[in-house]
């Protein structure tokens, strides 16, 4: 019957196109409007396909009811629409030229808008239907919110939006305003941007109030212009929310107290005792982090507090400020000196200075606030501490222990089956997150897990999970624990399954043809910053190659270029680690040059050394050029910053350090890559690794190198390419 059905459709829809084509071709077309009718006829092919089969809206994903219905309306039936227009003999040319160029503009948009994913394509339909009312309307000059009104957002922009033909029709001004209520409520975060027009309008109050609910970070913004329009406006509604952020957007530490919103709107802590705390560090430090507590109990109970993402960003902005930096700069220091910031803070308040510290503290500086966190805990039992700061981000907490080699020692502080429970929640409900952050830093921990059992344990609750995934059809679930899985039991061979059912290439070598160009040479760019340790870092650098015979140096204003003058050409380009004193950026001036430079040359890295701090490698990833195929990283690979970087680079080896670089392990690891390139062999991560780890194999020597973690080993990235592989 189905069959019958749609047989019989596509044959009405052919006989049907034929007469139409037949009988518009009796028409006699004005000359001045033939190119109106081609540009329809144009619009008509690119949304319908070309002659004679018509059928691209049969290509696409819908059913075929569908896509007959579309392709019958977009060509005959606009074939028709174009024929009663010209043999409509009440319309006089202009009119004739109007409804014309209506349809043009409605086909352009229409298509713009299938493109840009903007609109249901079954709206066609609808955008058929309204045209013609539209027309009919005009004609007899009735209101054209009379058909607004039957119609969605979509169907109103693309007809009465930027370009209408009804630019002079009845009510249009109306149907503008009530338009606007619709993307509004499509659009909520865009009402601020777009409102202006609209303050007038009897529904602008609710609006803004409603704005001031779903995007505070950005009202605080608006409101921080009161003398704008809109500022002006919002100081006159009569609302809680609304007010409160306008007397934050006035106050000089209004940013201080920005996160506790909630907390003020409920009552639970006045807002001139938050102003009186914020210029004292720590306490104003240890109200952040009761108030994310308070928060994470309110999470529990269904009440979603305003602005709580607000708060844990102040407390790893503070955290950082205040002690991780201090401990840092002193790790030449005692402990007793170094970690005398520490003493006041509770066992809470050390624990969210581990969770946020994760890409700026060094090993040392972990271990230290780890162990005076566990020294503070009732008992010192693991499980007391999760309880205590509600588990919240303890899959970071877990991921951490496990880089830094404390996830045993933590785990044996518990009993064995809360231990057990602990890991097997660390595995489950990956799914349920927003984002891929928690399933990335449970592949990270993965391959940092030393206990046998331990690992075991993760392998069995990823497969109960994936079995779990499975019985549910959750097809992102099981996209998740699949990609762990083989993760986990390929970590340490070279089965392949990962690259074979993802498409991700080996990660264990790297041939040298595929990183030369055309002319056999590999081009190398190092990122250099200009303070203190980046001017040593450099001078370390450039150690490797200073009165050596396999290399030449030529020194310009903002770069070094180093080339091999043995073996197979391999060129490095560096740039200066300039004074950044005057704070006029001049690292950013040479980067860029150096960057143009190599451009104009046809000169593209497929390897890109960061030599930086971590708060420098934002700027290295924004420059990163897509042709790198190997990344060395002086600092943390963590989730954002290992997503941001195969953004650009999909498929490129990342050696990441879990702290900030040191030449102790970068120089080898460079010395040994270049090494290879100049003998024309490929690298190979596996031996190249296996040789430092006989050279690092005790001592401080062997705590830096534990912090660097090569591409095979680096599982989260891993994670992350096959994900997005899938994706594609």
């Amino acid at each position: 019957m189905r069959f019958i059905l749609l047989s019989t459709l596509f044959l009405l829809f052919f006989l049907s196109s034929v007469h139409a084509a037949q009988d518009t071709g009796k028409v006699s077309i004005d000359i001045k409007r033939l190119k109106l009718h081609e540009d329809i006829d144009a619009q008509q092919e690119l949304l319908c396909g070309p002659a004679p089969l018509h059928n691209k809206f049969l290509t696409l994903k819908l059913d075929t009811e569908l896509g007959l219905l579309l392709t019958d309306i977009y060509f005959r039936q606009v074939d028709e629409l174009q024929h009663s227009i010209e043999v409509d003999e009440g319309l006089d040319h202009r009119s004739k030229v109007k409804y014309l160029t209506g349809i043009r503009i409605w086909l352009e948009k229409y298509k713009a808008a299938i493109n840009s994913a903007t609109i249901d394509l079954s709206y066609g339909i609808l955008l058929y239907d309204a045209f013609k009312e539209a027309m009919l309307y005009d004609e007899l000059s009735g209101s054209m919110l009379s058909i607004a009104i039957n119609y969605p957002y979509e169907v109103n922009d693309i007809l009465f939006g930027i370009n209408t033909i009804f630019f002079d029709s009845k009510g249009l001004a109306d149907v503008k305003a009530y338009t606007y209520k619709q993307f509004a409520s499509k659009y909520p975060d865009k009402i601020l941007l777009t409102i202006d027009p609209y303050l007038g309008q009897p529904y602008a109050d609710s609006l803004i109030i409603s704005a001031s609910r779903t995007n505070p970070q950005q009202f605080y913004n608006y409101a921080s212009a009161r003398n704008s329009t809109l500022g002006i406006k919002m100081r006159q509604i009569d609302d809680s929310v609304v007010q409160l952020l306008v007397r934050l957007s006035d106050d000089k530490s209004g940013r201080l107290i920005f996160p506790f919103m909630h907390s003020i709107l409920k009552g639970n802590i006045r807002y001139d005792k938050i102003s009186s705390i914020a210029e004292d560090g720590q306490k104003y430090y240890q109200l952040l982090v009761k108030t994310e507590l308070e928060y994470m109990d309110a999470l529990r109970k269904k009440d979603t507090p305003v602005l709580y993402h607000e708060v844990i960003e102040m407390i790893a902005k503070k955290a950082e400020e205040l002690y991780i930096n201090e401990i840092n700069a002193l790790h030449d220091e005692v402990d007793a000196v170094r970690f005398r910031v520490l003493q006041p803070l509770t066992a809470e308040e050390l624990y969210y200075i581990i969770v946020t510290g994760e890409d700026i503290l060094y090993t040392s500086s972990y271990t230290g606030v780890y162990n005076r966190m566990m020294e503070k805990v009732r008992n010192g039992a693991g499980d007391t501490l999760l309880l205590q700061v509600r588990f919240d981000r303890f899959r970071k907490f877990i991921k951490m222990a496990a880089g830094y080699n404390k996830l045993n020692e933590f785990l044996s502080t518990m009993p064995d089956p809360s231990a057990n429970l602990l890991m097997k929640s660390f595995v489950r409900g990956l799914e349920k997150t927003f984002d891929l952050e928690d399933a990335v830093d449970v592949a990270d921990s993965y391959s940092s897990i030393n206990d046998p059992l331990t690992k075991q344990l993760v392998i069995a609750e990823v497969e109960r999970n994936l079995l779990l995934q499975t019985k549910n059809n959750n097809k992102r679930g099981l996209l998740i624990y699949d990609i762990l899985d083989l993760l986990t039991k390929s970590a340490n061979d070279k089965t392949g399954l990962l690259s074979e059912r993802y498409h991700i290439p080996p990660v264990y070598t790297m041939n040298y043809n595929d990183l030369s160009d055309s002319n056999g040479r590999v081009v190398q760019q190092v990122f250099f910053y200009g303070d203190k340790d980046g001017k040593e870092s450099f001078n370390n650098f450039m150690g490797m190659f200073v009165g050596k015979n396999e290399w030449k140096i030529t020194e310009k204003d903002q770069w070094v270029e180093i080339r091999s003058l043995l073996g197979e050409p391999v060129w490095i380009f560096a740039n200066l680690p300039l004074d950044n004193s005057k704070e006029d950026d001049p690292d950013a001036k040479a980067q860029a040059a150096l960057s143009s430079y190599l451009t104009e040359m046809k000169l593209y890295p497929t390897i890109v050394i960061h030599r930086g701090h971590s708060y420098h490698l934002k700027s290295t990833i924004s420059q990163l050029p897509s042709t790198a195929k190997i990344i060395v990283l002086g600092s943390c690979g963590g989730f954002q910053n290992l997503n941001a970087i195969l953004e650009v680079c999909p498929q490129a080896h990342i050696v990441s350090s879990k702290e900030v670089g040191t030449k102790l392990v970068n120089e080898p690891i460079l010395k040994l890559i270049n090494e290879s390139l100049r003998k024309g062999e490929r690298v190979d991560w596996v031996a190249m690794w296996s040789q430092l780890e006989k050279q690092f194999s005790s001592g401080l020597g062997k705590e830096r190198f534990d912090n660097y973690i090569p591409p095979h080993k680096n599982l989260g990235a891993l994670f992350i390419k096959a994900y997005s592989n899938n994706m594609r």
